[in-house]
């Protein structure tokens, strides 16, 4: 009887063993299938997502259309939607280059005291391109002449809101990004009691005298205020 047991343990022993021996498997991944987010040609594109694709991307490009998709596809990577954007033509394309015709006419524009935003709609361009292009030539911001809003916003003693809000009223009219000196005298001439004349050194008043504040718009300073 001893010895049955004896020979019954051995080959228990030797059977659990060999279980322990064999590798185990990890359950639900098989050799050979792919793990991660879908790509390129597992992603199976139909004729709905690439109109759903189209709208998005003509709405706010790449990162609009990955939201839109990501809607209906949660698991479709960036890579994939950009794929099929490419796919579909709708990159970004190249702008043409600048011909002397268009260089031309930007000069003439410019001196025409055009804005950059006519400019640009003129041309088929965008305003960062038009002024690339002008500093190309060697155009900058001081040769357009003009004034800057903290410029106007010190000489008038107003905040810079203030003057941006006149530009947005167009009761100052800008040039390369600059306020243009004949719009400032015509502001001056039109609406003179929207500045603090009064609070203002005897200088700046003569200054906004001679650029068309009204004469009798305000009175001098006594002598010497300002200067002590």
């Amino acid at each position: 009887m001893s010895k049955a047991l004896l020979v019954l343990s051995q080959i228990g022993n030797r059977e659990m063993g060999t279980r322990q021996a064999q590798p185990s498997k990890k359950p639900g991944r098989r050799r050979g299938l792919k793990v991660g987010k879908p790509r390129g040609k597992t992603c199976r594109w139909t004729a709905e997502l690439d109109e759903v694709l189209k709208t998005a991307w003509a709405r706010g490009g790449l990162r609009a259309a990955r939201r839109a998709i990501r809607q209906h596809q949660p698991t479709w990577s960036w890579y994939s939607v950009k794929k099929r954007a490419a796919a579909l033509e709708l990159s970004r394309r190249r702008a043409p280059r600048w011909t002397d015709a268009d260089e031309n006419h930007l000069l003439w524009s410019i001196d025409s005291n055009a804005s950059l935003a006519l400019i640009a709609e003129r041309l088929g361009r965008t305003v960062g391109a038009v002024r690339k292009r002008l500093r190309d030539l060697d155009y900058t911001a001081e040769s357009l002449g003009g004034f800057k809003v903290k410029d106007i916003a010190d000489m008038f003693a107003v905040p810079p809101a203030r003057v941006q809000y006149w530009v947005a009223e167009k009761l100052l009219l800008t040039k390369g990004g600059r306020i243009t000196e004949s719009s400032v005298s015509k502001f001056l001439a039109d609406h003179p009691k929207k500045i603090p004349f009064e609070s203002l050194s005897v200088d700046m008043q003569n200054w906004l005298r001679e650029m068309g504040y009204p004469a009798c718009g305000g009175k001098l300073k006594a002598a010497g205020v300002g200067n002590e």
